[in-house]
This record gives C-alpha cells, sequence and structure tokens, in this order.
C-alpha cells in the first residue's frame, strides 16, 4: 500500500530548500540547508476528532557545518528519509489511547511511539509494533 501525497517548494534560498508535503490527514515540512541545518516537522490529524501529533527530526542546534558534525547529520538524513519511506508505503500509523492521540512507526529498527500531551508529544521506543500499538485502533496516516 503507498499513500498519495503532494510536494511543493514552498521556500528556496541561497543554496536551501523548504518542501512542504501533504495529505489527506498529514503535513510535512522538510527543510534542507545543508551548510547548518536539516529537519523534518511532521503532524497527523485525526479526521473525525481534530486531534493532532508532532513529531520533528532535525539536527537541533548542531552546526552541521563542522566536519565533527558530519556523522550527526549524515544519521537525521537517513532518518528522515525512513520516516518519508515508511509514510509512503503506510507503515506510520495512528490511533488512540483514551483521550490521547497516537503516531506509531518503525525507525532505526526498533518502532516509535509518539502520544500528544495537552502541550508537548512524548515520544518512546518499543521493540516491536505490538508494543507499540498499545490503546485503541490503529490506521494508516494517509
Amino acid at each position: 500500500m503507498s499513500t498519495t501525497w503532494t510536494v511543493v517548494v514552498t521556500d528556496e534560498g541561497d543554496g536551501w530548500s523548504k518542501w512542504r508535503l501533504g495529505g489527506p490527514t498529514w503535513q510535512a515540512d522538510v527543510i534542507v540547508e545543508p551548510r547548518s541545518w536539516l529537519g523534518l516537522a511532521f503532524e497527523a490529524r485525526d479526521p473525525v476528532t481534530g486531534r493532532r501529533a508532532t513529531y520533528d527530526i532535525d539536527t537541533d542546534l548542531y552546526d552541521i557545518s563542522q566536519d565533527n558534525q558530519r556523522e550527526f547529520a549524515d544519521e537525521i538524513e537517513r532518518d528522515i528519509i525512513e520516516f518519508l519511506g515508511n509514510l509512503r508505503t503506510g507503515a506510520v500509523l495512528r490511533g488512540n489511547d483514551g483521550s490521547k492521540f497516537v503516531l506509531v512507526f518503525p525507525l532505526n529498527g526498533s518502532y516509535v511511539r509518539v502520544v500528544q500531551g495537552r502541550f508537548l508529544a512524548g515520544v518512546s521506543t518499543c521493540a516491536d509494533l505490538a508494543a507499540a500499538r498499545t490503546g485503541g485502533d490503529y490506521v494508516v496516516v494517509e
């Protein structure tokens, strides 16, 4: 299974780009500034309840222009590519655990569980999909 999505270049500058990707129940912004920053900001929503959950992958405050940060930047790049690949193939799931909106997806050999709190999301890793899918029913993020 693969989902349908749109990709739009929303901004470009001298050596950097920002893309907005989206599907019916999600949106992601990917920013690539190879000299200093690399990141993905993802948001999924439940079309029935309107609840939302967010997940970010980025190089944070690390100066990836420095040679000693190159390996870290490569890891972040691989994580973003893997996440988007999982999104494309239908491996990113959304569901509920009580009143909490939850995202579950594979990343780096384990499963990430994102539970949206009132203000911030809590992120944990699980060894298997069954443990990550605790709570209610899960469906593919489309």
